[in-house]
Protein backbone atom coordinates (compact mmCIF):
# COMPACT_ATOMS: atom_id res chain seq x y z
CA UNK A 1 0.00 0.00 0.00
CA UNK A 2 1.75 3.18 -1.20
CA UNK A 3 1.59 6.66 0.93
CA UNK A 4 1.83 10.77 -0.17
CA UNK A 5 4.62 12.35 1.87
CA UNK A 6 3.52 15.58 2.96
CA UNK A 7 5.17 18.17 1.19
CA UNK A 8 6.11 20.53 4.22
CA UNK A 9 9.23 22.39 2.65
CA UNK A 10 7.08 24.56 0.99
CA UNK A 11 5.47 25.71 3.85
CA UNK A 12 8.61 26.15 6.13
CA UNK A 13 9.54 28.19 3.33
CA UNK A 14 6.37 30.60 3.06
CA UNK A 15 6.47 30.78 6.83
CA UNK A 16 10.07 32.49 6.61
CA UNK A 17 9.39 34.92 4.41
CA UNK A 18 6.37 36.07 6.56
CA UNK A 19 8.69 35.98 9.50
CA UNK A 20 10.88 38.39 7.37
CA UNK A 21 8.80 40.56 6.76
CA UNK A 22 7.25 41.00 10.28
CA UNK A 23 11.13 41.97 11.35
CA UNK A 24 12.12 44.44 8.28
CA UNK A 25 8.47 46.22 8.53
CA UNK A 26 9.43 47.60 12.19
CA UNK A 27 12.80 48.74 11.00
CA UNK A 28 11.18 50.52 8.25
CA UNK A 29 8.68 52.31 9.75
CA UNK A 30 11.14 53.24 12.59
CA UNK A 31 12.08 56.89 11.06
CA UNK A 32 9.04 58.23 10.08
CA UNK A 33 7.07 60.44 11.99
CA UNK A 34 5.91 59.56 15.27
CA UNK A 35 2.10 60.45 14.60
CA UNK A 36 2.77 58.02 11.51
CA UNK A 37 4.28 55.68 13.49
CA UNK A 38 1.68 55.63 15.82
CA UNK A 39 -0.93 55.08 12.97
CA UNK A 40 2.10 52.10 11.08
CA UNK A 41 2.14 50.69 14.38
CA UNK A 42 -1.68 49.45 14.55
CA UNK A 43 -1.56 48.36 11.34
CA UNK A 44 1.51 46.33 12.00
CA UNK A 45 0.24 44.51 15.26
CA UNK A 46 -3.17 43.68 12.84
CA UNK A 47 -0.38 42.37 10.69
CA UNK A 48 1.39 40.15 13.18
CA UNK A 49 -2.22 38.28 14.53
CA UNK A 50 -2.67 37.77 11.10
CA UNK A 51 0.80 36.00 10.33
CA UNK A 52 0.44 34.06 14.27
CA UNK A 53 -2.92 32.20 13.29
CA UNK A 54 -1.72 31.62 9.50
CA UNK A 55 1.21 29.86 11.04
CA UNK A 56 -0.77 28.13 13.80
CA UNK A 57 -2.90 27.10 10.90
CA UNK A 58 -0.08 25.45 9.30
CA UNK A 59 1.58 23.82 11.96
CA UNK A 60 -1.98 22.20 12.62
CA UNK A 61 -1.79 21.17 9.06
CA UNK A 62 1.48 20.03 9.24
CA UNK A 63 0.61 17.86 12.55
CA UNK A 64 -2.34 16.36 10.84
CA UNK A 65 -0.54 15.24 7.97
CA UNK A 66 2.20 13.45 9.56
CA UNK A 67 -0.87 11.49 11.95
CA UNK A 68 -2.74 10.96 8.79
CA UNK A 69 1.00 9.11 7.27
CA UNK A 70 1.66 7.38 10.34
CA UNK A 71 -1.82 5.90 10.23
CA UNK A 72 -1.40 4.40 7.33
CA UNK A 73 2.11 2.83 7.64
CA UNK A 74 0.50 1.44 11.44
CA UNK A 75 -2.45 -0.32 9.11
CA UNK A 76 0.03 -1.29 6.12
CA UNK A 77 2.60 -2.88 8.37
CA UNK A 78 -0.70 -4.61 10.44
CA UNK A 79 -2.12 -6.08 7.13
CA UNK A 80 1.07 -7.97 6.38
CA UNK A 81 1.50 -9.42 9.51
CA UNK A 82 -1.79 -11.10 9.42
CA UNK A 83 -0.99 -12.28 5.80
CA UNK A 84 2.31 -13.67 7.01
CA UNK A 85 0.24 -15.18 10.36
CA UNK A 86 -2.29 -16.73 7.74
CA UNK A 87 0.48 -18.34 5.71
CA UNK A 88 2.96 -19.39 8.00
CA UNK A 89 1.89 -19.76 11.84
CA UNK A 90 2.05 -23.38 12.66
CA UNK A 91 0.29 -22.97 15.66
CA UNK A 92 -3.09 -22.26 13.97
CA UNK A 93 -5.82 -24.66 14.25
CA UNK A 94 -6.10 -27.10 11.31
CA UNK A 95 -9.47 -27.36 8.94
CA UNK A 96 -11.41 -30.02 10.81
CA UNK A 97 -13.49 -32.00 7.99
CA UNK A 98 -14.53 -31.07 4.47
CA UNK A 99 -17.72 -29.52 2.96
CA UNK A 100 -19.68 -30.33 0.43
CA UNK A 101 -22.72 -27.97 -0.15
CA UNK A 102 -23.86 -27.34 3.15
CA UNK A 103 -22.59 -30.70 4.64
CA UNK A 104 -19.14 -30.75 6.73
CA UNK A 105 -17.82 -34.49 6.11
CA UNK A 106 -14.97 -35.59 8.44
CA UNK A 107 -13.30 -39.24 7.80
CA UNK A 108 -10.95 -41.51 10.40
CA UNK A 109 -10.53 -44.37 11.94
CA UNK A 110 -7.31 -46.36 11.40
CA UNK A 111 -4.89 -49.06 9.63
CA UNK A 112 -3.96 -52.23 11.69
CA UNK A 113 -1.64 -54.82 11.10
CA UNK A 114 -1.55 -58.10 13.47
CA UNK A 115 0.85 -61.00 13.29
CA UNK A 116 -0.20 -63.82 16.09
CA UNK A 117 1.88 -66.38 16.84
CA UNK A 118 -0.10 -69.20 18.40
CA UNK A 119 1.96 -72.05 21.31
CA UNK A 120 -1.31 -74.74 20.49
CA UNK A 121 -3.40 -75.23 17.78
CA UNK A 122 -4.23 -73.54 14.62
CA UNK A 123 -6.23 -70.29 15.51
CA UNK A 124 -5.13 -68.91 12.76
CA UNK A 125 -4.90 -65.25 13.10
CA UNK A 126 -7.43 -64.96 15.83
CA UNK A 127 -7.90 -65.85 19.69
CA UNK A 128 -10.73 -66.25 21.90
CA UNK A 129 -13.33 -69.09 23.32
CA UNK A 130 -14.35 -70.16 20.12
CA UNK A 131 -10.63 -71.09 19.27
CA UNK A 132 -10.96 -73.00 22.69
CA UNK A 133 -14.06 -74.66 21.91
CA UNK A 134 -12.92 -75.89 18.36
CA UNK A 135 -9.84 -77.32 19.69
CA UNK A 136 -12.07 -78.97 22.46
CA UNK A 137 -14.57 -80.22 19.35
CA UNK A 138 -11.39 -81.21 17.53
CA UNK A 139 -9.15 -83.37 19.57
CA UNK A 140 -11.69 -83.91 22.70
CA UNK A 141 -8.63 -82.64 25.47
CA UNK A 142 -6.91 -79.40 26.03
CA UNK A 143 -3.68 -81.24 24.89
CA UNK A 144 -1.49 -79.02 23.24
CA UNK A 145 -0.87 -78.97 19.19
CA UNK A 146 2.20 -77.80 17.26
CA UNK A 147 2.16 -73.41 17.22
CA UNK A 148 1.37 -71.84 13.96
CA UNK A 149 1.33 -68.44 12.84
CA UNK A 150 -0.56 -65.90 10.83
CA UNK A 151 -1.21 -62.40 9.62
CA UNK A 152 -4.27 -60.47 8.89
CA UNK A 153 -5.40 -56.55 8.67
CA UNK A 154 -9.20 -57.11 8.87
CA UNK A 155 -9.83 -55.24 12.19
CA UNK A 156 -8.76 -51.95 9.68
CA UNK A 157 -11.38 -49.56 10.26
CA UNK A 158 -13.27 -46.46 8.33
CA UNK A 159 -15.07 -44.05 9.85
CA UNK A 160 -17.12 -41.15 8.16
CA UNK A 161 -19.20 -38.65 9.79
CA UNK A 162 -21.64 -35.68 8.67
CA UNK A 163 -22.94 -32.61 10.45
CA UNK A 164 -25.50 -31.00 8.34
CA UNK A 165 -26.92 -27.36 9.58
CA UNK A 166 -30.83 -26.76 9.12
CA UNK A 167 -33.17 -24.37 10.32
CA UNK A 168 -35.57 -26.63 12.11
CA UNK A 169 -33.64 -29.25 13.38
CA UNK A 170 -29.85 -27.44 14.18
CA UNK A 171 -27.16 -29.76 13.35
CA UNK A 172 -28.59 -33.08 11.67
CA UNK A 173 -25.26 -36.04 11.65
CA UNK A 174 -24.72 -39.38 10.48
CA UNK A 175 -22.09 -41.74 11.23
CA UNK A 176 -20.86 -44.86 9.11
CA UNK A 177 -17.83 -46.94 10.55
CA UNK A 178 -16.53 -50.25 8.82
CA UNK A 179 -14.22 -53.23 9.11
CA UNK A 180 -13.00 -55.86 7.12
CA UNK A 181 -14.51 -58.80 8.98
CA UNK A 182 -17.01 -60.20 6.65
CA UNK A 183 -18.20 -63.21 5.98
CA UNK A 184 -16.43 -63.98 2.99
CA UNK A 185 -12.52 -63.10 4.31
CA UNK A 186 -9.70 -65.41 2.25
CA UNK A 187 -6.11 -65.47 2.25
CA UNK A 188 -6.26 -67.33 -0.94
CA UNK A 189 -4.21 -65.95 -4.06
CA UNK A 190 -6.81 -63.25 -5.11
CA UNK A 191 -9.13 -63.03 -2.66
CA UNK A 192 -8.65 -60.84 0.44
CA UNK A 193 -10.54 -59.44 3.57
CA UNK A 194 -14.23 -58.88 3.03
CA UNK A 195 -15.83 -55.03 4.03
CA UNK A 196 -18.85 -55.17 6.54
CA UNK A 197 -20.82 -52.37 8.12
CA UNK A 198 -20.14 -52.05 12.36
CA UNK A 199 -22.29 -49.00 12.67
CA UNK A 200 -24.61 -46.48 10.68
CA UNK A 201 -26.49 -44.06 12.29
CA UNK A 202 -27.95 -40.71 11.98
CA UNK A 203 -28.57 -37.91 15.16
CA UNK A 204 -31.13 -35.55 15.28
CA UNK A 205 -30.94 -33.24 18.47
CA UNK A 206 -30.74 -35.96 21.19
CA UNK A 207 -31.90 -38.75 19.23
CA UNK A 208 -29.89 -41.57 17.60
CA UNK A 209 -31.18 -43.54 15.02
CA UNK A 210 -29.90 -46.68 13.25
CA UNK A 211 -27.67 -49.28 14.59
CA UNK A 212 -24.78 -48.39 17.01
CA UNK A 213 -23.63 -50.26 20.34
CA UNK A 214 -25.98 -51.26 22.27
CA UNK A 215 -26.89 -48.96 25.80
CA UNK A 216 -26.68 -52.26 27.64
CA UNK A 217 -22.76 -52.38 27.07
CA UNK A 218 -19.97 -51.35 29.15
CA UNK A 219 -16.22 -50.46 27.74
CA UNK A 220 -14.92 -50.14 31.64
CA UNK A 221 -12.41 -52.34 30.63
CA UNK A 222 -8.34 -51.32 29.40
CA UNK A 223 -7.12 -51.73 25.81
CA UNK A 224 -6.76 -55.25 23.89
CA UNK A 225 -4.92 -56.03 21.03
CA UNK A 226 -7.17 -59.25 20.36
CA UNK A 227 -10.13 -58.28 18.61
CA UNK A 228 -12.34 -60.75 20.83
CA UNK A 229 -11.84 -58.46 23.79
CA UNK A 230 -11.97 -59.97 27.41
CA UNK A 231 -14.39 -62.91 29.01
CA UNK A 232 -18.23 -61.14 30.19
CA UNK A 233 -18.00 -58.05 28.43
CA UNK A 234 -21.32 -56.53 27.48
CA UNK A 235 -21.19 -55.60 23.76
CA UNK A 236 -23.98 -55.41 20.94
CA UNK A 237 -24.19 -53.74 17.85
CA UNK A 238 -27.56 -54.19 16.66
CA UNK A 239 -30.82 -51.65 15.83
CA UNK A 240 -31.93 -48.92 18.05
CA UNK A 241 -33.66 -45.78 18.57
CA UNK A 242 -32.06 -43.80 21.92
CA UNK A 243 -32.51 -40.50 23.20
CA UNK A 244 -30.22 -38.82 25.50
CA UNK A 245 -30.98 -36.82 28.39
CA UNK A 246 -28.69 -33.80 29.95
CA UNK A 247 -28.98 -34.64 33.39
CA UNK A 248 -25.83 -32.09 35.11
CA UNK A 249 -22.17 -30.53 34.15
CA UNK A 250 -21.26 -34.60 32.45
CA UNK A 251 -23.77 -36.71 33.53
CA UNK A 252 -26.32 -38.31 30.68
CA UNK A 253 -29.46 -40.53 30.85
CA UNK A 254 -29.85 -43.04 27.69
CA UNK A 255 -33.37 -44.28 27.55
CA UNK A 256 -33.46 -46.89 24.17
CA UNK A 257 -35.83 -49.62 22.53
CA UNK A 258 -33.32 -51.88 20.92
CA UNK A 259 -34.18 -54.62 18.38
CA UNK A 260 -35.12 -57.98 20.64
CA UNK A 261 -33.37 -60.62 17.89
CA UNK A 262 -31.64 -63.21 20.09
CA UNK A 263 -29.40 -66.30 19.39
CA UNK A 264 -32.39 -68.80 19.78
CA UNK A 265 -33.85 -71.28 22.47
CA UNK A 266 -32.03 -74.49 23.74
CA UNK A 267 -34.50 -77.63 23.52
CA UNK A 268 -32.33 -80.30 23.57
CA UNK A 269 -32.01 -83.37 21.07
CA UNK A 270 -35.03 -84.98 18.92
CA UNK A 271 -36.97 -87.03 21.28
CA UNK A 272 -37.87 -90.89 21.02
CA UNK A 273 -41.02 -90.50 19.09
CA UNK A 274 -38.87 -88.46 15.90
CA UNK A 275 -40.61 -85.05 16.85
CA UNK A 276 -38.05 -82.35 17.57
CA UNK A 277 -38.01 -79.66 19.50
CA UNK A 278 -38.21 -76.47 17.44
CA UNK A 279 -34.51 -74.71 17.77
CA UNK A 280 -34.20 -72.48 15.01
CA UNK A 281 -34.82 -68.33 16.25
CA UNK A 282 -37.54 -69.72 19.12
CA UNK A 283 -36.28 -66.62 20.91
CA UNK A 284 -35.82 -64.46 17.61
CA UNK A 285 -37.69 -60.68 16.85
CA UNK A 286 -40.50 -63.05 15.01
CA UNK A 287 -41.79 -64.18 18.55
CA UNK A 288 -41.03 -61.12 20.34
CA UNK A 289 -43.53 -58.35 19.87
CA UNK A 290 -41.83 -55.83 21.75
CA UNK A 291 -38.03 -54.57 21.37
CA UNK A 292 -35.70 -54.96 24.49
CA UNK A 293 -35.76 -51.63 26.87
CA UNK A 294 -32.80 -50.26 27.81
CA UNK A 295 -31.68 -47.61 30.06
CA UNK A 296 -28.18 -46.48 31.03
CA UNK A 297 -26.74 -43.37 33.56
CA UNK A 298 -23.24 -42.34 32.94
CA UNK A 299 -21.19 -39.44 34.80
CA UNK A 300 -18.26 -38.85 36.70
CA UNK A 301 -17.03 -37.35 40.12
CA UNK A 302 -13.02 -36.04 40.16
CA UNK A 303 -10.89 -38.98 38.78
CA UNK A 304 -14.00 -41.33 38.67
CA UNK A 305 -15.80 -41.90 35.94
CA UNK A 306 -18.67 -44.43 36.02
CA UNK A 307 -22.17 -45.85 34.59
CA UNK A 308 -25.12 -48.21 35.81
CA UNK A 309 -27.67 -49.66 33.30
CA UNK A 310 -30.63 -52.12 33.38
CA UNK A 311 -32.37 -54.09 30.53
CA UNK A 312 -35.68 -55.79 30.69
CA UNK A 313 -37.03 -58.32 27.69
CA UNK A 314 -39.52 -59.77 26.72
CA UNK A 315 -38.81 -63.46 25.49
CA UNK A 316 -41.34 -65.46 23.74
CA UNK A 317 -41.14 -69.25 22.09
CA UNK A 318 -43.33 -71.96 20.13
CA UNK A 319 -42.61 -74.67 22.11
CA UNK A 320 -43.19 -77.44 19.60
CA UNK A 321 -42.92 -81.42 19.70
CA UNK A 322 -42.71 -81.69 23.74
CA UNK A 323 -44.18 -85.40 25.25
CA UNK A 324 -45.14 -86.21 22.11
CA UNK A 325 -47.37 -83.07 21.52
CA UNK A 326 -46.49 -81.57 17.88
CA UNK A 327 -47.35 -78.03 19.96
CA UNK A 328 -47.34 -76.69 22.79
CA UNK A 329 -48.45 -73.63 22.25
CA UNK A 330 -46.46 -69.99 22.99
CA UNK A 331 -44.20 -69.67 26.14
CA UNK A 332 -42.70 -66.62 26.88
CA UNK A 333 -40.44 -65.17 30.02
CA UNK A 334 -39.25 -62.25 31.12
CA UNK A 335 -35.34 -61.34 30.77
CA UNK A 336 -33.26 -58.71 32.51
CA UNK A 337 -29.71 -57.37 33.05
CA UNK A 338 -28.00 -55.52 35.53
CA UNK A 339 -24.56 -53.74 34.94
CA UNK A 340 -22.05 -51.28 36.91
CA UNK A 341 -19.10 -50.10 35.77
CA UNK A 342 -16.63 -47.51 36.50
CA UNK A 343 -13.08 -45.86 35.71
CA UNK A 344 -10.48 -44.38 38.18
CA UNK A 345 -7.63 -42.32 36.90
CA UNK A 346 -4.54 -42.03 39.46
CA UNK A 347 -2.44 -39.09 39.75
CA UNK A 348 0.32 -41.58 39.73
CA UNK A 349 -0.44 -42.03 35.75
CA UNK A 350 -2.21 -45.57 36.99
CA UNK A 351 -5.85 -46.42 35.88
CA UNK A 352 -8.07 -48.65 37.58
CA UNK A 353 -11.10 -49.81 35.68
CA UNK A 354 -14.03 -52.74 36.50
CA UNK A 355 -17.15 -54.73 35.80
CA UNK A 356 -20.11 -56.35 36.56
CA UNK A 357 -22.90 -57.34 35.21
CA UNK A 358 -25.52 -60.43 35.44
CA UNK A 359 -29.10 -61.31 34.70
CA UNK A 360 -31.23 -63.91 32.64
CA UNK A 361 -32.20 -63.76 29.40
CA UNK A 362 -29.48 -61.85 28.32
CA UNK A 363 -26.63 -64.51 26.27
CA UNK A 364 -26.91 -61.84 23.46
CA UNK A 365 -25.44 -59.24 25.56
CA UNK A 366 -22.63 -61.46 27.65
CA UNK A 367 -20.12 -62.32 25.88
CA UNK A 368 -19.79 -66.05 27.51
CA UNK A 369 -18.25 -67.32 25.98
CA UNK A 370 -19.07 -65.73 22.11
CA UNK A 371 -22.66 -64.86 22.59
CA UNK A 372 -25.32 -67.64 23.96
CA UNK A 373 -28.94 -69.01 23.71
CA UNK A 374 -30.86 -66.51 25.68
CA UNK A 375 -33.63 -69.30 26.57
CA UNK A 376 -33.94 -72.90 27.31
CA UNK A 377 -36.89 -75.00 27.67
CA UNK A 378 -37.76 -77.04 31.08
CA UNK A 379 -39.17 -80.24 31.39
CA UNK A 380 -42.43 -79.39 31.58
CA UNK A 381 -42.67 -77.83 28.62
CA UNK A 382 -42.09 -74.49 30.05
CA UNK A 383 -39.78 -71.39 28.66
CA UNK A 384 -37.00 -70.49 31.02
CA UNK A 385 -33.95 -67.72 30.85
CA UNK A 386 -30.70 -68.53 31.06
CA UNK A 387 -28.94 -67.00 34.09
CA UNK A 388 -25.24 -65.68 33.07
CA UNK A 389 -22.89 -63.23 34.91
CA UNK A 390 -19.41 -62.63 34.90
CA UNK A 391 -16.50 -59.44 35.79
CA UNK A 392 -13.87 -57.80 34.36
CA UNK A 393 -11.28 -55.89 36.30
CA UNK A 394 -8.16 -53.96 34.38
CA UNK A 395 -5.20 -52.28 35.91
CA UNK A 396 -3.51 -49.86 33.36
CA UNK A 397 -0.06 -48.05 33.59
CA UNK A 398 1.68 -45.05 31.89
CA UNK A 399 5.07 -46.07 31.72
CA UNK A 400 6.05 -42.80 29.95
CA UNK A 401 4.66 -40.54 27.60
CA UNK A 402 4.93 -42.62 24.79
CA UNK A 403 4.87 -46.25 26.76
CA UNK A 404 2.06 -47.99 28.11
CA UNK A 405 1.19 -51.22 29.83
CA UNK A 406 -2.03 -53.23 30.35
CA UNK A 407 -3.47 -55.90 32.35
CA UNK A 408 -6.75 -56.97 31.71
CA UNK A 409 -8.60 -60.34 33.43
CA UNK A 410 -12.24 -61.04 32.57
CA UNK A 411 -14.63 -64.35 33.97
CA UNK A 412 -18.11 -65.22 32.75
CA UNK A 413 -20.49 -67.78 34.40
CA UNK A 414 -23.58 -69.30 32.97
CA UNK A 415 -26.21 -71.48 34.97
CA UNK A 416 -26.46 -75.19 34.93
CA UNK A 417 -30.08 -76.01 34.70
CA UNK A 418 -31.36 -79.16 36.47
CA UNK A 419 -34.85 -78.89 35.69
CA UNK A 420 -34.21 -80.48 32.18
CA UNK A 421 -35.01 -83.45 30.29
CA UNK A 422 -31.87 -84.01 28.18
CA UNK A 423 -27.83 -83.55 28.54
CA UNK A 424 -26.62 -80.56 29.57
CA UNK A 425 -23.00 -81.64 29.41
CA UNK A 426 -21.38 -79.67 26.50
CA UNK A 427 -22.93 -76.42 28.04
CA UNK A 428 -20.60 -73.38 28.81
CA UNK A 429 -20.21 -73.67 32.57
CA UNK A 430 -17.37 -70.74 32.44
CA UNK A 431 -14.63 -69.32 30.59
CA UNK A 432 -12.39 -66.77 31.47
CA UNK A 433 -9.50 -64.23 29.42
CA UNK A 434 -5.98 -62.88 30.92
CA UNK A 435 -4.08 -60.33 28.50
CA UNK A 436 -0.57 -58.42 29.16
CA UNK A 437 0.67 -56.11 26.66
CA UNK A 438 2.83 -52.90 26.14
CA UNK A 439 1.71 -49.80 23.61
CA UNK A 440 4.17 -47.66 22.48
CA UNK A 441 3.58 -44.97 20.51
CA UNK A 442 6.71 -42.98 19.39
CA UNK A 443 4.71 -40.64 17.22
CA UNK A 444 1.12 -39.06 17.83
CA UNK A 445 -0.89 -41.51 14.84
CA UNK A 446 1.54 -44.15 15.23
CA UNK A 447 0.79 -47.39 17.37
CA UNK A 448 3.58 -50.34 18.27
CA UNK A 449 2.22 -53.20 20.68
CA UNK A 450 2.84 -56.66 21.73
CA UNK A 451 0.28 -58.69 23.87
CA UNK A 452 -0.10 -62.11 25.35
CA UNK A 453 -3.18 -63.06 25.78
CA UNK A 454 -4.73 -66.65 26.86
CA UNK A 455 -8.74 -67.53 26.74
CA UNK A 456 -9.89 -70.56 29.04
CA UNK A 457 -13.05 -72.52 28.28
CA UNK A 458 -14.56 -75.22 30.60
CA UNK A 459 -18.51 -77.44 29.87
CA UNK A 460 -20.31 -78.09 32.45
CA UNK A 461 -19.18 -81.77 32.69
CA UNK A 462 -15.48 -80.68 33.62
CA UNK A 463 -14.03 -80.74 30.28
CA UNK A 464 -11.89 -78.24 29.52
CA UNK A 465 -9.49 -76.45 26.99
CA UNK A 466 -7.15 -73.61 26.68
CA UNK A 467 -5.82 -70.81 23.46
CA UNK A 468 -3.03 -68.68 23.95
CA UNK A 469 -1.20 -66.61 21.59
CA UNK A 470 1.27 -63.54 21.22
CA UNK A 471 0.40 -60.77 19.10
CA UNK A 472 2.30 -58.18 17.41
CA UNK A 473 0.16 -55.33 16.15
CA UNK A 474 1.11 -51.65 14.13
CA UNK A 475 -1.65 -49.72 14.12
CA UNK A 476 -1.87 -46.21 12.31
CA UNK A 477 -4.49 -43.70 12.95
CA UNK A 478 -6.04 -41.24 10.55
Amino acid sequence: MSTTPFRSAKVRSAVRGVLGTTIAVPLLFSAMPAAAQTSQEQEMQQLRDQIQMLQQKFSDMEAKQQADSMARQQAQSESQAVAQTEVGDTDKEPVDGFKVGNTTVKLNGYLKFDAVYNFEDDHGASLGPSDAIGSLINKGTDRPGDGNIGATVKQTRLKISTTTETETFGDVGGYIEMDLYGDNYSDAFGDGPDPRVRRAYLTVGNFLIGRDWSTFSDFNYGTMLNFYGPQAQLFERQAQVRYTFDVGESDTLDVALETPTGDGVTSGPALADGIPYRQSNNAGNEDNPLPDFVMRYQGSQGPVSFQMAGIARYLKADIQGFNGSEDNGNESVFGWGLDVGATWALPTGTTLMGTVAGGEGIGKYIYAPAGGTDTYVTSNGDLEAFQRWGYIGTISQEITSELQANVIYGQAFSESPDNVSYSTDDFHDNSSTVAVNFLYTPVDPLTLGIEYNRSFYEQQDGVDATAQNVQFSTIYNF
